[in-house]
């Protein structure tokens, strides 16, 4: 049965070494069904974003039912101007998948401190993925504008804002640092 198994990969992979790069799957992506698309095993789309997309094509194509297509549209978009694609950018922080997720909060960091002013607002945003995502990227910042906005989001209903939060204030050097949970020794007792 395993002999059939790598025969079938091996044919499988001539098969796409001929014409082009077999994409990359990883054992994770077999082990389970796509949560999105519902695939059974990981499936190829037909078509994945290149460059050569209009901005409005990959915009849309952040809303496509299949991860890799999503993902790939967000890496492109962060190589667009800010103008046009920040906003599609923020809203796929509330993606299902958290690879689309993490793609787009690397891209909104990658930005740097000029998403700074946008980012804190995200971060009193009614979708808690979208506050989660923006605490990690002034995490990433550090702007210390958004020091209190960040401490409002420590304390957030939902446990990765939070956790996201106090990550970025100690990032920044606003978190609390576990000497200070010691009690001072009394003055005589240094002396001895």
């Amino acid at each position: 049965m395993e002999e059939e198994k790598k025969t079938e990969e091996t044919e499988s992979e001539e098969k796409t070494s001929e014409g082009q790069d077999a994409p990359v799957v990883t054992r994770s992506m077999m082990e389970g069904a796509c949560p999105t698309c519902g695939a059974e095993e990981p499936s190829m789309p037909a078509v994945l974003p290149d460059p050569s997309w209009s901005t409005e094509k990959l915009i849309a194509a952040t809303k496509d039912k299949h991860m890799l297509v999503r993902s790939n549209a967000i890496i492109l978009l962060s190589r667009r101007e800010i103008s046009e694609s920040l906003e599609a950018l923020i809203e796929a922080l509330k993606d299902e998948e958290y690879l689309v997720k993490s793609n787009a909060m690397v891209a909104i960091s990658a930005y740097g401190k000029q998403v700074s002013d946008r980012i804190i607002e995200a971060l009193s945003d009614a979708d808690k993925d979208i506050r989660a995502g923006a605490a990690w990227i002034m995490g990433e910042l550090k702007d210390s504008r958004a020091i209190e906005a960040l401490e409002k989001v420590a304390k957030d209903d939902y446990p990765l804002a939070r956790i996201q939060a106090k990550a970025s204030l100690v990032a920044m050097g606003k978190g609390k640092k576990k000497q200070e949970d010691k009690p001072e020794e009394p003055e005589e007792t240094k002396s001895e």
